[in-house]
């Protein structure tokens, strides 16, 4: 264990969570997370019908800076697909001195491995054979769910990967670091004040104290949770600035996802979860317009192309979607 004691590269990118079993309301799979970027990166909701894999709705990364994150640019960074598989999932990576990052590894890069997830797995065990089988120019947290009831976070850098945890019967709450000794040694270590570590302890917390009735509306209540702000200047529903020198421009939660793989519903919420207005003007590009409620979109019901742009407006496609009877939210 090398225990490098460095500052987190992933300071404000994602909370994920998920239950099945008897930890989740009906027994069946969920998973759900914030997307947390750059406020000039932004998401939008796309249906994809691939020649050569499943139909899948999901999440898509589209940066307006190609500065800015430039390497998960235009990448399905959560959704699920026809057979039932949902993923999502929340930057981590390993020190460049003991192995690659994304910008050095030679493998399929994460614009095209979501697609591959997305389009080729029908489950858990499919996934996980996708990231075991391709050369990854990828690392982070993967955490996947299928309609038949499994749910798996796996620990993903260039060379290496964990199953750090696999289950029909549980939860999982995870943010920017990973957790198990294998990958732990590999990787920066977060002191206890940033931001991953914060959200971590108050996301596994959550998660406990809600098992046995997690569902939509209780996950969407996590990702709009503040407690944590006054005291460590990080929260899980980030709205920028951590009230601290130095913390103008950080980011936060430009959407947020919840994915319920056996109901074939993903549910959608641009901007911050909580709704909440504009604080800081420019520095929160779009963040006006967040809506602050989860609306459920069902892939069956959904013809392929774009519902939500990048700037939070319906398109005419999610406005004939969503006036035949399907806008109900949490």
């Amino acid at each position: 264990m090398l225990g490098l004691r460095l500052s987190s590269p992933w300071p404000d990118n994602c909370t994920t969570a998920g239950a099945t079993g008897a930890c989740s309301a009906d027994g069946r799979a969920l998973i759900g997370s914030t997307s947390d970027d750059p406020f000039t990166t932004r998401t939008r909701l796309v249906v994809e019908e691939p020649p050569d894999g499943y139909r899948y709705v999901g999440t898509q990364i589209v940066s307006q800076d190609t500065n800015t994150v430039a390497d998960f640019n235009h990448m399905h960074t959560r959704g699920l697909n026809e057979k039932g598989f949902a993923y999502t999932w929340s930057g981590a990576g390993p020190d460049p001195d003991i192995e690659p990052d994304s910008k050095r590894a030679v493998g399929v890069p994460f614009y095209r491995f979501g697609d591959l997830l997305l389009s080729q797995a029908a489950s858990v065990q499919d996934a996980i054979g996708l990231l075991e089988s391709y050369p990854r120019a990828i690392h982070g947290n993967f955490l996947f769910a299928d309609s038949g009831g499994e749910v798996a976070l796996v620990e993903v850098s260039t060379r290496s990967l964990h199953i750090e945890t696999r289950t029909t019967d549980g939860w999982i709450g995870r943010s920017n670091h990973w957790i198990s000794p294998e990958m732990s040694q590999i990787t920066y270590t977060p002191a206890d004040g940033d931001s991953t570590v914060v959200r971590y302890d108050r996301i596994t917390t959550l998660m406990a104290e809600g098992a046995g009735s997690i569902d939509p509306a209780y996950l969407a209540s996590c990702f709009r949770d503040h407690s944590t702000l006054e005291e460590t200047g990080w929260s899980i529903c980030a709205h920028g600035h951590a009230r601290r020198p130095g913390s103008e421009n950080r980011g936060g939660s430009v959407s947020s996802e919840i994915l319920q793989p056996a109901q074939g519903v993903m549910y959608y919420c641009y901007g911050w979860p909580c709704g909440g207005p504009s604080e800081y003007g420019e520095e929160q590009l779009y963040q006006d317009r967040s809506w602050g409620k989860y609306v459920p979109f069902k892939l069956s019901r959904m013809e392929p192309g774009e519902y939500v742009t990048v700037d939070g407006r319906l398109t005419p496609l999610a406005v004939r979607y969503l006036t035949s009877g399907n806008a109900a939210g949490v």
